[in-house]
């Protein structure tokens, strides 16, 4: 089902009726070529909440001020924002503030999803929420609710309800985590690729079908620094964070914690990640020509010193150099933007690279032409020649006729 044919859902939220008739009267004259458009009203913010709670809107225009004599004018002026806030927490849909307050939620603003227009400016309402629904986000929301309700459905009857005896009888205070765990893992496996399906058969422009989507958490789920992150700075410069994530850990900053868990680590790790297209290997090649197997070389998987990763949103192709590696203080990585993190297990294949890199031996090799034949596998296979162990290093072999006694003949 495309948007169009769907149509949408909107409600305006003000306590004077004639200007929320105003708006719903321009707004179903100026947005036909959406196709249908429901356009409802509420002059009542506690109704209004609860129906942005328990109906299926695919955006809210709201205002600032709530007219009701029971408020003072601050706790008024609040009330729009203090709804957003609550309905925000149940349900997430585009939100646009019409009011003659607009300083009040300025701080809000991320257009086209969330935006502030003033109310003698309804032309720039029109477009707003024009914007807000061809964002893709309200088929994008539609469809992930429904997928979730779903899954979720199938994943207590075929999953929980088999296997509640055995885990009845666990320990209970594991049960949410083993519960938890397990469902992530099932949507992340099951859902992702009829999620992909529904966005590219609608056409949004929110979340593209893209294999790199699979490699970031974006934005990052923890509230602090932890391993693979990567992050920016203010000059463009890229990093990925090296350091494990227990010592990264942090309980999340509340008033009410007496103690709280800090980090153990006291300087973060980074290695530097070049934008790909401008980082040190390619502009060489660009410039002068070579080897082109060596660029090639780069996007191997077990390249001794570098990886690449992927294109993805804001996040450009980048080369990590495992090789331009430096140390920041944490309250100084803590001011850098943290812009995403890797996920599983490209985070664990990330940083056991960055170990193999750093900790290589070399070792001379071995000869067990002896063991295969005992083991009768010398057979017709291809025999492979050992090179004989090197002389340790800074030494010179010594020559023969210097180990024979003096006056010895040859």
């Amino acid at each position: 089902m495309t948007l169009s044919e769907s149509g949408f859902r909107v409600l305006i939220v003000d306590d004077e009726p004639d200007i929320a008739e105003s708006l719903q009267s321009l707004l179903t004259r100026r947005l036909t070529d959406l196709g249908t458009v429901t356009i409802e009203t509420e002059d009542d913010f506690a109704e209004a909440e609860r129906r942005l709670g328990s109906e299926q809107f695919d955006l809210a225009i709201l205002d600032v001020k709530d007219g009701g004599g029971a408020l003072g004018d601050d706790e008024a002026d609040e009330r729009g924002r203090d709804m957003y806030e609550r309905v925000s927490q149940k349900c997430w849909i585009p939100v646009i503030f019409c009011t003659g307050f607009p300083q009040r939620v300025e701080s809000l603003k991320r257009p086209p999803l969330v935006n502030v227009v003033t109310k003698n400016r309804l032309p720039d309402l029109v477009e707003a929420v024009r914007a807000a629904l061809q964002s893709g986000v309200p088929s994008l929301t539609r469809q992930l609710g429904a997928i979730t309700d779903r899954y979720m459905r199938s994943f207590l009857r075929d999953t929980i309800a088999p296997n509640w005896e055995e885990m009845a009888e666990s320990d209970q205070h594991e049960i949410p985590l083993v519960l938890i765990n397990q469902l992530a893992a099932w949507l992340k496996e099951n859902a992702v690729r009829e999620l992909d399906s529904v966005i590219s058969a609608n056409g949004g422009n929110v979340v593209g079908h893209s294999s790199a989507a699979r490699v970031y958490l974006k934005p990052p789920v923890t509230h602090h620094v932890t391993a693979a992150d990567i992050l920016s700075s203010p000059d463009g410069d890229w990093w990925l964070v090296l350091t494990p994530a227990c010592d990264l850990y942090e309980d999340p900053p509340t008033a009410e914690m007496a103690k709280k868990r800090h980090a153990k680590a006291e300087f973060v790790r980074l290695a530097r990640a070049h934008v790909l297209h401008t980082s040190p290997p390619v502009a060489d090649w660009q410039a002068n020509g070579g080897n082109k197997q060596r660029v090639s070389d780069l996007f191997r998987t077990d390249h001794n010193r570098y990886r690449v990763l992927p294109k993805y949103l804001d996040v450009p192709d980048l080369l990590v150099d495992f090789e331009d590696v430096t140390s920041l203080p944490l309250h100084e990585v803590r001011d850098l933007r943290r812009v995403a993190t890797l996920d599983s297990p490209f985070a664990e294949a990330m940083l056991t690279g960055h170990s193999r890199a750093v900790g290589r031996i070399g070792t001379p090799d071995i000869d067990f032409e002896r063991q295969k034949e005992e083991l009768g596998l010398k057979g017709n296979k291809r025999q492979v020649v050992q090179p004989s162990v090197p002389a340790a290093r800074g030494t010179e072999p010594i020559p023969i006729s210097d180990l024979r006694p003096p006056g010895t003949a040859m």
